[in-house]
């Protein structure tokens, strides 16, 4: 699986919401804040890939 499938997953937002509403639910926020960061490097290696030209989903070997 790519990482544009993953980073781009409507089930992956939603365990993410669900686990952010429980962390912050029970006052602990270090769980919420760590799946942000974790959320925020995948878009950031996403966005760096596209940028460079450094993704081989354009069809070439």
């Amino acid at each position: 699986m790519t990482l544009t499938k993953i980073v781009n997953s409507k089930l992956l937002a939603m365990l993410m919401g669900a686990w952010i509403t429980y962390c912050a639910g029970l006052g602990d926020y270090d769980g919420a804040v760590f799946l942000l960061f974790v959320y925020s490097l995948m878009l950031w290696n996403l966005h760096t890939k596209k940028a460079t030209g450094s993704d081989t989903s354009d069809g070439d070997k």
